[in-house]
């Protein structure tokens, strides 16, 4: 206090412009204590307004919701088209937008997750389209850093993407009516051969054909997306069963693939049953395009242009 009186003597101050300033100073620390202290107690009320928020913009009926969710009306109501209870953080998800998006919110105030595993870096996707429609203010969430995700994005470095078609394989029933894939080009690489090839199969050893169809048809396999070195893909249709490979350039934007790619990470080591006739490989790969480019579908009525070329 002697310091500062003599500061101000020596500056040309007096006693009374003092007090008011020190007044200044104190009023504006006490704030920042208070604001710091108090922001861990007014989480709960802020997570009550996200919920109530969310509830009046009714935000578990929003198309895009739906669509990170793969949700699909039948008879009985609404249903994921994912199997894995992992994908869900409701009990009731699989069946209930509603309760899987509050339950959403409430995971993205949690605290003892690794950063890894934790909602926010988990569930990318969701949390991006949450945080614009909501106006999240992170500095009340215990936001990690998801460095694994921030790494393989800048590994990828996505530019544009491409729907690849190697064609029917008579000596393989599993593959006579072809199969699809999605490849993300990157930025790094000139060669398309470096970019990396989204795919989506059933895992299966079975080796006896007539149980092999029955499984096939009746969803008995479980069937994951995965991502792998292009070049792989193209010696494993071209190279080794002699098929032919048509690629059709997407009119996705550099944030749209990006976007693909967020919705792709929340998918990893997450099963859906495999049905050969409808829940296949192009069907379900129809909902990464629709993640990066929520207008569609869409893509089966020409939204998204399409060029056949061969690689």
């Amino acid at each position: 206090m002697i310091l500062l009186r003599h500061h101000f003597r020596r500056y040309g101050y007096d006693r009374s412009s003092v007090s008011p300033f020190l007044c200044l100073v104190l009023i504006f620390l006490a704030w920042v204590f208070v604001c710091e202290a108090g922001a861990d107690i007014s989480r709960p009320d802020y997570m009550a307004r996200l919920l109530d928020l969310a509830r009046e913009k009714k935000l578990q009926e929003e198309k895009y919701w739906r669509i990170l969710l793969h949700y699909k009306k039948n008879l009985g109501g609404d249903e994921s088209l994912v199997d894995d209870p992992r994908f869900f953080l409701s009990a009731d998800g699989k069946f209930n937008p509603g309760a899987e998006l509050e339950a959403t919110i409430k995971a993205f105030f949690r605290e003892t997750e690794e950063n890894a595993d934790h909602p926010v870096c988990r569930f990318t996707a969701r949390y991006a389209w949450l945080k614009e429609q909501l106006n999240i203010d992170e500095s009340m969430l215990p936001v990690p850093r998801c460095e694994e995700l921030d790494r393989i994005v800048r590994e990828l470095r996505p530019g544009s993407a491409s729907l690849v078609f190697p064609t029917y394989y008579m000596n393989s029933p599993a593959s006579m009516f072809g199969h699809s894939l999605i490849n993300i080009e990157t930025r790094k690489y000139e060669s398309k051969l470096l970019s990396h090839a989204v795919n989506y199969s059933a895992i299966t050893d079975e080796t006896n054909g007539l149980f092999f169809a029955i499984k096939g048809l009746f969803g008995f396999y479980k069937g994951y997306y995965s991502i792998l070195p292009y070049y792989q893909k193209i010696q494993e249709y071209s190279d080794i069963s002699q098929r032919d490979i048509w690629e059709y350039q997407l009119n996705l934007s550099e944030s749209e693939v990006k976007r693909l790619i967020t919705h792709l990470w929340e998918l990893r080591n997450v099963h859906s049953d495999y049905y050969f006739f409808d829940e296949n490989c192009s069907y379900n790969l129809l909902f990464l395009l629709e993640s990066a480019r929520p207008s569609l579908p869409g893509f089966l009525y020409g939204r998204c242009r399409l060029t056949p070329s061969r690689p």
